[in-house]
């Protein structure tokens, strides 16, 4: 498919950038800097137009394009349905016409529930302390004024929704649903009720996708239908990679589900300048030798980092020799942190020892917990022949950052394949494809805070000799 991409000598954008504006996203590990192992497409992915191009962009029948951005020129028409990504640091919206799937519009915003605590262990705190009807108040009154906001930019009604779909992870979809967290806030972590049914809200019909387990939510039963993971005759990983690192690992007609708390990092959150994926975000990092040089989405003035720039900053320490193969900074790493750059306020931006540690214990924990789902499935990390990855950075990160590492642990990069947010993708097959009945095959869900065996490869993953 050829499209021309509109540029004057003006731009100072890359060429991804100017795509996404116009709803077409493509996988790119590097966003820019010309690294990637992606697919190979017609242009440079680093190329900075100064006027007009024409390129070509691989066929995308049947994809989604655009629905995890932020920013996107929305196709003109009403939307009548409604998907809703639940997540716990970050929301997001799409507005779609059911006949036919044509996306209309897509919006995101930080969960507010933030201000109760940045992950769903502290929010599941707060709930069973008294605040579950202020928690859930706080996510209502958001989607309900983002809701307004969304079908403004699409010049139209919130009356002319006549259905939603929901997924999210089971503590969010608890929240929403002012439903008691007791159960999950303590092993054996139980479930009190099961998955909603759907219900109207005015003359919107609400279907809310089923939970796996306590910590295996919807958008994790969304993103198998984005995936289509159970049609798959090998072995094959689903990782959404955000604050929960909940994972699905589907062989031999049998799904074995985990979730690891990989915490906020991933997403910006709990370092130091750490930020969302914004413009101005810094999203790579090379040391060259002792001073810094980085790149920041849509080449704006830096604001802070976010986690495919903060990841690929640890993997540069570790490649230069910053930290030892037992995993702990050297000497040679300043006590008062990396500096990174000036933001445009003036602050000195560092990357410091507690972020690297952030990173490195939320990078264990993933590479732990895909060991952990392989062994009980009694297969190796390395049998697994498709590794889809949700979560909307995924699309940026650098593969080899990842094995440097040593986040995914021996699976091949080779078959990975970043999806973006699935949860919408899932949703949106949902919503057109209509089906019946949900099938999942029996689940086999792993605790990993029981599991020896998770503890033993966490700690092995904390060093990085071979």
């Amino acid at each position: 498919m050829k499209i021309t991409v509109k540029a004057d000598k003006n731009n100072d954008k890359h060429i991804l950038t100017l795509l996404e504006q116009m709803g077409y996203s493509l996988p790119c590990n590097c966003h820019g800097q010309h690294h990637c192992n992606g697919k190979l497409y017609s242009f440079d992915c680093s190329l900075i137009p100064k006027e007009p191009i024409t390129i070509t962009l691989p066929d995308t029948t049947g994809d989604i394009t655009g629905i995890a951005l932020e920013d996107m020129v929305s196709s003109p028409g009403i939307g009548d349905t409604l998907l809703i990504d639940l997540g716990t640091t970050t929301v997001a919206l799409a507005l779609m016409e059911k006949n036919g799937g044509t996306l209309r519009q897509t919006l995101s915003f930080s969960n507010p529930q933030r201000t109760y605590g940045a992950d769903i262990i502290a929010r599941i705190q707060a709930a069973c302390s008294g605040s579950l009807k202020d928690l859930r108040q706080t996510i209502i009154s958001a989607l309900t004024r983002q809701v307004s906001l969304l079908c403004q930019k699409n010049h139209q009604r919130p009356e002319q929704i006549t259905s939603c779909l929901i997924g999210g992870n089971t503590t969010m979809i608890h929240l929403l649903m002012g439903y008691d967290c007791s159960g999950l806030a303590a092993s054996p972590f139980s479930i009190h009720v099961p998955s909603p049914e759907p219900f109207y809200y005015k003359n919107c019909k609400v279907t809310i996708l089923p939970w796996l387990s306590a910590f295996v939510g919807g958008d994790i039963t969304a993103g198998l239908f984005a995936c289509h993971l159970t049609e798959k005759e090998t072995p094959t990983l689903f990782l959404d990679l955000g604050t929960n690192g909940e994972m699905a690992l589907f062989y031999n007609n049998t799904l074995y589900t985990a979730a690891t708390a990989a915490g906020p990092a991933f997403e910006g959150g709990g370092l130091s300048c750490g930020c969302p994926a914004i413009p101005g975000a810094i999203c790579g990092v090379h040391l060259k030798p002792l001073r810094p040089t980085v790149t920041t989405i849509d080449n704006k003035l830096p604001v802070g980092i976010c986690g495919c720039g903060a990841i690929q900053l640890c993997a540069e320490l570790i490649r230069k020799n910053y930290v030892s193969k037992e995993g702990i900074l050297s000497e040679r790493f300043p006590a008062e942190g990396i500096f990174l750059s000036s933001s445009a306020e003036g602050t000195s931006l560092f990357l410091t020892p507690e972020d690297f540690r952030n990173i490195q214990l939320a990078a264990a924990a993933i590479a732990a917990g895909i060991e952990t789902l392989s062994h009980t499935a009694g297969i190796a990390p390395e049998e697994i022949t498709d590794f889809y990855l949700g979560g909307g950075f995924g699309f940026y990160l650098n593969p080899a950052d990842c094995q440097t590492l040593r986040m995914f642990s021996s699976v091949s990069p080779d078959v990975m394949h970043p999806m973006g947010n699935t949860c919408l993708r899932g949703l949106w097959e949902f919503a057109v494809k209509e089906p019946d009945t949900l099938f999942i095959p029996p689940v086999n869900h792993v605790n990993l805070a029981e599991s020896s065996y998770f503890e033993k490869q966490f700690i092995h993953h904390m060093t990085y000799s071979e």
